[in-house]
């Protein structure tokens, strides 16, 4: 059977497990939000070593969880229609030409046709033989009559929304942790990390100490937000926008040739800077402002020693599996599935693949599988259903990995450092210094 003359009559129409899963995986923010709730709240509640920690961690949860879901459904169209008008590119923030900002960015780099761009992103929209957004796009194109210039217009408008973006959600982020950690303060009175509380007591600091740290805590807080934000999404249109071909680079200077270098990835992967149905933002993105912003704002907003390195090693725990994890699980089972029942799971490298150039291969994109003509309706069929099951047991096998072996680890190292904090104090105690971490564990 030639399989790419069968096509796809195998779609899966409103709610089922399969359509989930690729919304799940399309969806960055959703899928950190079940991480969060499934891996870094409610197991880690129960892990918590007191009901002050538990109450926290389910507060961070919780507002993350809900904020995940109503940035990319309220906060980001906003930006989108209001910023396309404001450049002149729509004449309303209403109407079908606001889908223009789901271009992807390839088409918007100086080596790309951007009418090919808008053709084929009003063939995703125009159904049942209409052609309104196909119109709308049209219209925009020709009253530019000058390509470059929409380009260069559609290029700002991504900018803004992605700078706005950024600061914003890297603003909650930041703020989240405030919020958990002031409703303990109000409840306690206690100024110190939470889970410590019937470990040792607080030490006292004087109220005018305990005010200038926390405003420069708030001050370096928002830095960590706004600087980033800016720097960042400048350096994305910067990237897209330049024609690296006719640049030519030979200087000794090492800070400017990687620099060079970072924009020249960024144009080289343009669609890892775009937003799934315009709003939702890319891993990328997502990494960034974690890395740039969010981690060194929670590292900043520390009550004390003791919460500096657990945030540290939680959020390199979270970060690594995150990102790392999910790849790993979802790599060797899927490769292990389509070598015992016969799917198409992972992407297609090629023949003569190494072990590692196979380790590299990506679990194939859930919503562009589904629409796929080249693979026979019954083998698509197993390749979605095995395949999705595959991509919940790598979620759930993370989120067991974040939520329960990660603070097991981190709850034996606070008592550790508590307990070394407690014999360093004491001068008559020296034996501390005979205390290490690894027999500390083994306990």
């Amino acid at each position: 059977m030639d399989c790419k003359k069968v096509s796809n009559t195998l779609p899966f129409k409103g709610f089922s497990i399969y359509n989930a899963t690729a919304y799940v995986q399309d969806h960055t923010l959703i899928n950190r939000g079940i991480t969060t709730l499934g891996g870094s709240t409610v197991p880690q509640c129960i892990m918590s070593n007191n009901k002050y920690e538990a109450q926290e961690r389910a507060i961070m949860g919780g507002v993350y969880f809900v904020a995940s879901y109503l940035t990319p459904i309220l906060l980001i169209p906003l930006y989108n229609k209001h910023f396309l008008k404001n450049k002149g590119i729509t004449k309303s923030l209403e109407g079908i030409g606001k889908k223009i900002i789901q271009v992807p960015k390839k088409y918007l780099t100086p080596q790309e046709d951007l009418k090919k761009g808008l053709t084929e992103t009003a063939k995703r929209f125009d159904k049942n033989g209409s052609n309104e957004c196909q119109k709308a796009f049209e219209e925009i194109y020709n009253r530019y009559n000058n390509p470059e210039k929409l380009k260069k217009d559609l290029l700002s408008v991504h900018e803004k929304v992605l700078m706005t973006d950024y600061i914003t959600t890297a603003g909650m982020w930041s703020l989240i942790p405030w919020i958990a950690t002031e409703t303990t303060e109000h409840r306690t009175k206690r100024k110190d990390f939470s889970a410590g509380f019937k470990l040792k007591n607080e030490k006292q600091k004087s109220k005018e100490e305990l005010r200038k740290s926390k405003n420069q805590k708030i001050l370096w807080n928002i830095l960590c937000c706004v600087i980033p934000g800016i720097l960042f999404s400048k350096s994305v249109t910067k990237g897209l926008n330049t024609n690296f071909s006719k640049i030519t680079y030979s200087g000794n200077n090492i800070f400017k040739k990687g620099f060079n270098g970072i924009l020249k990835k960024i144009n080289q992967n343009p669609s890892n800077f775009d937003y799934m149905s315009g709003t939702n933002m890319s891993k990328t993105i997502y990494a960034a402002i974690w890395v740039l912003s969010s981690f060194p704002a929670k590292i900043i907003s520390s009550r004390d020693a003791n919460e500096r390195r657990d945030r540290a090693l939680r959020d390199i725990g979270l970060f690594t599996m995150f990102f790392g994890g999910d790849f790993l699980i979802n790599n060797i089972a899927g490769r292990t599935a389509d070598k015992i029942f016969g799917t198409k799971i992972m992407e297609s490298g090629g023949e003569n693949l190494n072990f590692f150039q196979k380790f590299k291969l990506k679990l194939r994109n859930f919503r562009k599988l589904e629409q796929t003509t080249d693979i026979a309706p019954e083998l698509l069929k197993k390749t979605k259903s095995i395949g999705a099951g595959l991509y919940w047991f790598a979620l759930l096998t993370n989120t067991a990995l974040i939520g329960f072996a990660l603070p097991k680890f981190l709850n034996k190292f606070l008592r550790y450092n508590i307990k070394k904090e407690s014999l360093e104090s004491d001068f008559s105690t020296p034996q501390y210094k005979k205390v290490s971490l690894e027999e500390f564990l083994k306990k």
